[in-house]
């Protein structure tokens, strides 16, 4: 399992692990999203990865039956030599380590050392420090990354060390890198069973009602929320193509805790992902279709999904 917080880097650490893959083993992603629609689905998908995804809230609430059937139709239909698990930043993974460990699982799969990657300038935080799911994604990995460090000054690379080290059980590994930059040979340490959450019954679901007029298209815009987050999320036709300038300007101007993307602009397919305000954009292989998820602490969707038909274009290049 690799573990984070909203924009720990989970999904470009992913991919890289996937580009470290054998040539003669086959990899399967399951992955859980926040919001109801997909979008690192649709990226590793994008890389050749073979995905299942449990959309629309976290697997501790979804552990039940939907993650059962997905896991069981990758080991069924698939057969991978590795499964790889991204749970939402916004999850509390115990239910899902007690599920894979026990039952019909146990017989089935190897559960290896968990990862969780943490953006080390989140350690001044209190937002992030006091959250429940965060202390107990930290507590129960095996394997603890301080990411992004490149972007982090002296003092939160000290704070990370500090907060590694006092971990108990100790990490069996406690590492540093940028761009999600994963050794292929961590997904091979041993899991540690000893590890205990701080807070086991955390997480809380909550309901937001459909019927506030908020949304252009029933079929394919969704909301979602849990522990004082809401989530935005909509899938364009499969012909939509956007103004490569006119997006990029009105993602910039959201004030969200994370956006993530995939779009087919006029000047090719693109991945828009942006934490705390800072956005980066990287060309990406073609998708099914467009889509967006918008998290953020207060909902600002009214206004958003034609904001977003608006920036729709004609016709597409080609080119990536």
């Amino acid at each position: 399992m690799v573990m984070g917080f909203l924009g720990a880097g989970k999904t470009t650490a992913i991919i890289n692990l996937l580009k470290q893959k054998p040539a003669d083993e086959k990899w399967a992603v399951l992955v859980n999203e926040f919001g109801q629609v997909g979008i690192d689905g649709a990226i590793f998908a994008a890389h050749g990865a073979i995905v299942r995804e449990v959309p629309g809230g976290c697997l501790c609430c979804a552990v039940g039956l939907p993650f059962q059937v997905a896991v069981n139709r990758l080991l069924t239909e698939v057969k991978p030599d590795r499964l790889l698990i991204e749970p939402t930043g916004l999850g509390h993974p115990k239910r899902v380590f007690d599920m894979l460990a026990g039952g019909y699982f146990r017989t089935v799969l190897d559960v290896r050392a968990s990862i969780c990657l943490v953006d080390p300038r989140k350690l001044s935080d209190n937002r992030y420090t006091s959250h429940e799911n965060f202390i107990d994604q930290i507590a129960l990995s095996d394997v603890l990354v301080a990411n992004k460090t490149d972007l982090a000054d002296k003092n939160a690379i000290e704070s990370f060390e500090r907060w590694a080290e006092g971990s108990r059980p100790c990490k069996t590994m406690i590492a540093q890198t940028v761009q999600g930059q994963l050794d292929v040979a961590w997904l091979d340490l041993t899991r540690n069973p000893e590890r205990r959450a701080a807070f086991p019954n955390a997480h809380h679901a909550e309901l937001i009602p459909t019927d506030e007029g908020i949304l252009t298209n029933k079929d394919q815009s969704r909301l979602n929320a849990a522990d004082g987050y809401q989530s935005y999320g909509t899938v364009f036709p499969e012909q939509s193509c956007f103004d490569y300038v006119r997006t990029t300007r009105l993602l910039k101007q959201l004030k969200a805790e994370r956006i993530k993307a995939v779009f087919a602009t006029d000047k090719g397919w693109f991945i828009f992902n942006a934490v705390d305000g800072v956005m980066t954009i990287v060309p990406c292989k073609p998708s099914a279709n467009s889509r967006i998820e918008i998290v953020a602490t207060q909902n600002n969707w009214q206004d958003i999904p034609l904001s977003l038909t608006r920036c729709i274009v004609n016709s597409c290049s080609d080119s990536n």
